[in-house]
């Protein structure tokens, strides 16, 4: 493996360092992995999704946020700012790409959706602990949704909102987190999110005959 780094400047003041892990040999697949909120890229639920990336040959671009990289406080109506920064991330990686798969955690979902929605490339979801406003972008996508059942920032009514049930997870009694408070549990849980990324990542390799 290889990695470099992608400097993005950053309307917070500091340049973004965005890590570009490739494999060894030459691939045409990209995973993206969005971060939420708080929760970044080297945390348990984008870890492996990483991980299991690398693993199934696909490079790997592991996206900050611009507020993040600058260690500031983040006001919601500055999401725009981070759409465009990270849409300024991925263009500078995916036209080396013909494969791309987002993998995005809560306030990610938005950002990965609206970033799709901006590019011209053909791209594959899995949404993690969505927000209400993700699904617009869920219903447009080829995709696999998680969520917590005991999620507030996505209750029962809004899962409702899904028009295709197919590929739609819900994690019984789970938090925002994926978490349960039980800390058997939350390995089972995250063992069962990682057989998913392995299986989404499977797919696309048979389904485009990789």
């Amino acid at each position: 493996m290889n990695m470099e780094i992608v400097t993005v400047p950053s309307y917070w003041g500091t340049p973004m360092q965005q890590k570009h892990i490739t494999v060894q040999g030459q691939t045409n697949k990209l995973v993206v992995l969005f971060p939420g909120r708080g929760y970044s890229c080297e945390l348990p639920l984008l870890y492996y999704a990483g991980n299991a990336a690398l693993q199934h040959n696909h490079s790997v671009l592991k996206l900050e946020y611009g507020y993040q990289a600058a260690r500031a406080s983040f006001d919601l109506q500055d999401l725009s700012k981070v759409i465009d920064e990270c849409t300024e991330s991925v263009l500078q990686v995916s036209p080396n790409y013909d494969q791309l798969l987002f993998i995005s955690k809560s306030m990610g979902t938005i950002v990965a959706g609206e970033v799709h929605r901006r590019m011209q490339q053909k791209v594959n979801h899995i949404f993690l602990t969505p927000l209400v406003e993700t699904i617009p972008y869920i219903n447009a996508s080829d995709r696999v949704v998680i969520y917590g059942g005991m999620d507030p920032a996505f209750p029962s009514e809004a899962a409702k909102q899904i028009e295709y049930s197919e590929n739609v997870i819900e994690i019984p009694r789970a938090d925002h987190g994926l978490e349960t408070g039980d800390v058997e549990e939350n390995l089972a849980i995250l063992k069962r999110i990682a057989g998913v990324y392995q299986d989404v990542l499977a797919r696309i390799r048979i389904e485009r005959g990789i």
